[in-house]
């Protein structure tokens, strides 16, 4: 039996749905991973222009799922441009897009901060509380320490997207919560699994367009370079990338303050390298399970391409004409992606 869609919207803490259902051409929903914010958008038959525009900043929640998995939040956020279109011929129509940050809010404001001698969960909570947000750190990062930490004129948003890529981390803000997570880690914040998906030939696969390896963002090793003022010489931190293939080594242009700093640079740089071994994209039937960080076992599809890939981004789209489907792009191939056994 094939299943039904369900999609609930909320704005402003009212469900909306019987109202705007009726009237929905088309919804879209892009979560990703970290660096930019996650943003949803959705086009309604206006053309009587009796939908009543929402106010700008409100707050929009959608949930999306069937009635054989059930139901989940996609989208958290606040509303960031209404659009009316239309012309005589065509009618209207009004598009309201929305982001999971406020751009207008604290978290964009350039702050002067330091911390001495504290972890990085400490610090990350200090900094969002500070930005209006409430903190979620992976506790591998969080456990971090550092004599010194700054904000130079930065907004949280700018620092953040900073200390991510210090300390081999993504980040993002999600409503009113900070999530700094730790790359590849296939964890949540909290330390729990996220969920493997599947995209299985003839059962839910509808297209893919996948590369198993990249020749250009592989490294065999990173290395990132530190001064110990003791011994009075440069020190250099490496660390191996899980990459057999590569030859080329990685080396930071950049020095560290000291040895934890290094080394928490150079394995970031190993994240970057592996994320980037490889990739491409598949969509599947319409999937609320499936978050960034999280795992896509592709199958069926052929020897060398079949295999478990790193969720980097989730698209969702749900339109009167198509239904639902998810379009996830892919990163990190492993497993058996890339090798043919059949040569062997």
């Amino acid at each position: 039996m094939a299943s039904r869609t369900i999609c609930i919207i909320n704005v402003g803490g009212a469900d909306v749905t019987s109202n705007l259902l009726p009237r929905l051409i088309n919804l879209q929903a892009t979560i990703k991973a970290g660096g930019v914010s996650d943003t949803a958008s959705f086009e309604l038959d206006d053309s009587d222009g009796a939908i009543l525009l929402p106010r700008d900043g409100v707050s929009v929640e959608i949930t999306l799922g069937d009635d054989q998995q059930g139901v989940a939040p996609i989208f958290i956020g606040v509303v960031d441009e209404v659009k009316s279109a239309g012309s005589r011929s065509s009618g209207r129509t009004l598009t309201i897009s929305a982001k999971g940050v406020d751009t207008k809010g604290k978290p964009k404001e350039p702050q002067q901060k330091h911390w001495d001698n504290q972890s990085l969960s400490s610090v990350f909570s200090d900094a969002a509380q500070r930005a209006g947000l409430t903190a979620r750190v992976d506790p591998s990062l969080g456990s971090i320490q550092r004599p010194y930490w700054a904000m130079q004129g930065e907004s949280f948003l700018h620092w953040g997207e900073r200390i991510a890529r210090e300390v081999g981390g993504t980040f993002k803000v999600v409503g009113n919560i900070a999530v700094l997570a730790k790359r590849n880690g296939g964890m949540s914040p909290s330390g729990g699994s996220l969920a493997v998906v599947s995209a299985a030939y003839g059962v839910n696969l509808i297209s893919w367009d996948l590369a198993p390896f990249l020749g250009r963002p592989r490294y065999r090793k990173t290395k990132v370079r530190w001064y110990d003022q003791k011994k009075a010489e440069w020190v250099i931190e490496e660390v191996e990338v899980a990459d057999p293939d590569a030859q080329a080594e990685f080396t930071g242009r950049y020095s560290a303050a000291d040895s934890g700093e290094a080394k928490n640079n150079a394995e970031s740089r190993k994240a970057d390298s592996e994320r980037g071994k490889g990739g491409g994209s598949v969509t599947i039937n319409g999937n609320n399970s499936a978050e960034p960080e999280g795992t896509c076992l592709v199958s069926g599809v052929r020897p060398g391409i079949d295999g478990i890939y790193r969720i980097d981004t989730v698209n969702h789209d749900f339109s009167r004409g198509t239904g639902w489907t998810t379009r996830l792009d892919l990163k990190q191939p492993h497993g058996e992606a890339g090798q043919d056994g059949r040569g062997d």
